[in-house]
């Protein structure tokens, strides 16, 4: 298996951007014809190859999806092509399996997902080139060391506990977000206190019923917990005779649960429907352009404004048409301004564009009460079954998925200044995930019946500090103005990101310390990911790149922007990876032609 006669290529975490990183390595290695023998070394903590711990097959259905089917696609039409015998998105995959939950605007269970990607996977390993052998290592890879020309990839064997190496040429890390997940020593872990939920069904089997639970973070993982502990104990909600979303306790669930973060704010759930037909009028390309030409740039005083402008437009250009008119685009804003001045006059009723409403309308509030928060979501959920065609609300939130592909362009590589890094970073990243990111309205939906049934509080929501009662092991919740409860369990429902403090997990703090990566710093703000180049190669501690290695996916978070577990076109590594490799291959093998391609995307 280590034979020196062979290339041998390493892939270190095998979820969806490492089947995407295979899928266009074979793509490359087929169209180069290359006879050399090839070995790909596949790296993974579990068994579910392609689909990762996210969309592992074994999943509850419960658990679904956080956008529609339509935007789900593992394929690339892009040379050299892939070598599978057939390449279905998720949409057509749904149908030819006869799934009735085919639609494009429908939100499918996660394992479904997995299944697609698991069956893509299938699909390139069907026709591998005769000269590429596969081989797959289930454990936790803890080092990587150079050793002349090769690296050496230590992992522990999930099975046997045993420590292995396997000497690899060349490799691609997509470690997802076990990138930033601290390693805790046994004695560090405690019974009711559970650092992470994934997969739920083992890891928040501990809690009991009738027990008081606090969730820290009330976003997706936040959801999937709350739905791990009612319907997961066998809760069932169902709609009664009028219509009205009603949970149904099965005794096995907690008493009650208590999520709670830093804003206090749920997401933003979405219906489904396409993108919206409107068009940004600030923040495009041609914008970006000439500010490319200014970094590093400042995200308050440059980028911000053009936002909230982009938010504001989006508002009014639906609150315009559901009253039969038409906002007109002007480059002076003053103009927009005095249209919807002269629109408020005749419509007094209508509801008035505030940035702060629409992305933390209980700012100033220091506390929030469980009633008032669930004011809120009924409020979400009525805007969200409008949707953003019809609802100004939606339409503004909606606006930051549109933003986001250029603002990466302007964030990435240090392209904002170290005090706007470290804000958006703080801030922004994750107010601008809560209002356009959030779950289908399903999801929501059954949020606001868990909380009617008595069982979802919210009442510690908003700032709230939780700390361990040594006496009993329990936990005391506590909010600003006092008031406290004592909690059975603690459920961290966060996921974990680069922070200032330097690398967590033991792998990247391994490669630190052999000299494979270096801490990134953009002056004096340092987020605590490594430094790549624009390749998605790591730049050594003396400065060199090295081009052996390739991080690709959320291990480059921090140096760039919201990495889509999903997406092929997000900070796409894998391609540039996969070519290289070829490259350095036909090199190795005598073979000196020039390789590079002008490329052709459909």
């Amino acid at each position: 298996m280590n034979d020196n006669k062979n290339y041998k290529i390493g892939i270190i975490g095998f979820g969806p951007k490492g089947f995407y990183g295979f899928e266009r390595l074979i793509a490359y290695l087929n169209e180069a014809e290359i006879s050399k023998s090839i070995e790909v070394h596949i790296f993974n903590t579990t068994s579910f190859l392609a689909s990762g711990d996210v969309y592992r097959t074994d999943q509850p259905e419960y658990l679904i999806m956080n956008y529609a089917n339509r935007n789900i696609n593992s394929w690339v039409l892009k040379e050299p092509f892939s070598n599978a015998s057939s390449t279905p998105d998720f949409v057509t995959w749904l149908k030819a399996k006869g799934h009735t939950n085919a639609a494009p605007g429908k939100y499918a269970p996660r394992a479904l997902v997995g299944s697609y990607l698991v069956d893509c996977y299938q699909l390139v390993l069907e026709q591998l080139p005769k000269n590429v052998k596969v081989f797959t290592h289930i454990g936790k890879v803890t080092d990587m060391i150079k050793q002349n020309e090769n690296y050496q990839v230590f992992y522990t064997d999930i099975k046997s506990g045993e420590q292995d190496v396997v000497a690899c040429n060349n490799a691609l890390f997509t470690t997802g977000h076990h990138s930033f997940k601290v390693h805790k020593p046994e004695s560090e872990i405690l019974d009711n206190k559970i650092d992470f939920i994934y997969p739920t069904n083992e890891k928040l089997s501990p809690v009991t019923p009738q027990s008081l639970v606090a969730i820290k973070g009330f976003g997706l993982t936040a959801i999937d917990s709350i739905l791990a502990l009612t319907e997961g104990k066998g809760g069932v909600l169902k709609k009664n005779d009028k219509g009205i979303l009603k949970y149904i306790p099965s005794k096995k669930e907690p008493y009650k649960i208590y999520p709670f973060s830093r804003t206090g704010l749920p997401m933003v759930p979405r219906n489904g429907s396409p993108t919206s037909e409107i068009t940004l009028q600030y923040f495009t390309e041609e914008v970006v352009q000439n500010l490319e030409a200014n970094k590093p740039i400042s995200f308050n005083n440059t980028l911000l404004p053009l936002i909230q402008k982009e938010f504001h437009y989006a508002f009014y250009y639906v609150l315009f048409k559901n009253q039969g008119h038409q906002f007109y685009y002007d480059d002076d804003f003053t103009v927009m301004e005095n249209q919807v001045q002269y629109f408020h006059e005749d419509y007094p009723e209508s509801p008035v564009f505030n940035w702060d409403t629409i992305v933390n309308p209980f700012k100033d509030e220091p506390i929030l009460s469980s009633v008032v928060l669930q004011v809120y979501v009924e409020f979400l959920i009525d805007e969200a079954k409008l949707g953003e065609d019809k609802s100004p609300f939606m339409a503004a939130v909606a606006t930051w998925r549109k933003i986001s592909p250029i603002f990466n362009e302007l964030y990435s590589f240090g392209g904002l200044d170290a005090e706007s890094h470290k804000e958006f970073n703080d801030q922004y990243f994750g107010l601008f995930n809560r209002i356009s990111y959030g779950p289908p309205v399903k999801n929501m939906q059954k949020m606001l019946a868990l909380c009617k049934a008595g069982i979802l509080d919210f009442s510690y929501a908003k700032s709230a500090s939780i700390t361990q009662n040594n006496e009993n092991g329990n936990f005391t919740l506590q909010v600003e103005n006092g008031q406290t409860t004592e909690i059975n369990y603690l459920v961290n429902a966060t996921i974990a990101r680069a922070k200032e403090s330097g690398f967590k997990n033991e792998l990247y703090q391994n490669l630190n310390k052999n000299g494979i990566i270096r801490e990134y710093k953009n002056s004096t703000y340092v987020p605590g990911c490594l430094e790549i180049n624009a390749k998605g190669n790591p730049v050594l501690e003396t400065g060199i790149v090295n081009n052996d290695i390739t991080f690709y996916g959320t291990p480059t978070e921090g140096i760039t922007c919201d990495n889509d577990t999903l997406s092929r076109t997000r900070n796409d590594f894998a391609t540039n990876w996969a070519k290289e490799t070829c490259t350095a291959i036909l090199k190795r093998d005598g073979r000196t032609e020039n390789y590079d391609r002008t490329e052709n995307v459909l």
